[in-house]
């Protein structure tokens, strides 16, 4: 099955159509297709020169995606509200203190029994890849702001040594995984405002990467500047 998933992966990318990863948690099996998928895409168009940054992003997006719902699951068994501080808190405490291979497997399981998944859409053609991270579960407005105040933080880093510096005795990571993402962009000189996080509050949470593969591809951003 593997195998064979594996080759329906290879012949989409040759014929250019766009293709979906469903991820419960990032088992072997998940980050071997988003690898195949980012390779392939990256080798049709030329610019493999994008691959780490590519593929560890998506592999970040899908993770944290993954661990979400997880948390949502283990939440909603202890009677976590997570909308109290204090509560959430412990909670987030007690649910790092639980990453382990079994434990994630268990509640992959139960994500998926939820039906609580993570989507991979990536979209391509010779001018861009745009990677959406689709996740069934909404962000609370707490964690919307959460999200930002990463998103503000990790634009104030040059260097992910910087970040790393900083933040070394920090032992919540302090959106390491946002920072990262911004980090390797600006790397590749791509403008980390091409990764935007954004949710309903009510059905889904979608996380977007748009990577410039050619010069003259204007990106989305570059296009709402001109309007």
């Amino acid at each position: 099955m593997q195998d064979d998933s594996i080759a329906k992966i290879k012949q989409a990318i040759e014929q250019g159509k766009p293709l979906i990863i469903r991820v419960y948690a990032l088992l072997p099996k998940t980050e071997e297709e988003l690898n195949t998928v980012v390779t392939g895409i990256l080798l049709k168009y030329q610019r493999t020169d994008l691959l780490g940054a590519v593929y560890t992003s998506v592999k970040e997006l899908a993770m944290n995606g993954a661990k979400a719902n997880i948390k949502r699951i283990l939440f909603q068994e202890k009677g976590i509200h997570i909308d109290n501080e204090e509560e959430y808190q412990k909670g987030m405490a007690s649910f790092k203190d639980s990453l382990t291979e079994e434990f994630i497997n268990i509640y992959a399981q139960k994500a998926h029994d939820k039906n609580l998944y993570v989507d991979v859409k990536f979209d391509y053609n010779p001018d861009r890849l745009i990677v959406e991270v689709t996740n069934n579960s909404p962000l609370t407005p707490k964690e919307d702001e959460r999200i930002r105040e990463k998103f503000k933080h990790g634009l104030k880093y040059d260097s992910i040594a910087d970040f790393y510096m900083e933040m070394a005795d920090n032992t919540e990571g302090a959106g390491m995984g946002i920072t990262l993402i911004m980090m390797l962009l600006k790397a590749e000189g791509i403008d980390p405002h091409l990764f935007t996080i954004q949710s309903d509050y009510q059905e889904k949470t979608v996380a977007k990467l748009e990577f410039p593969l050619s010069e003259s591809y204007k990106t989305s951003r570059e296009k709402f500047m001109e309007q």
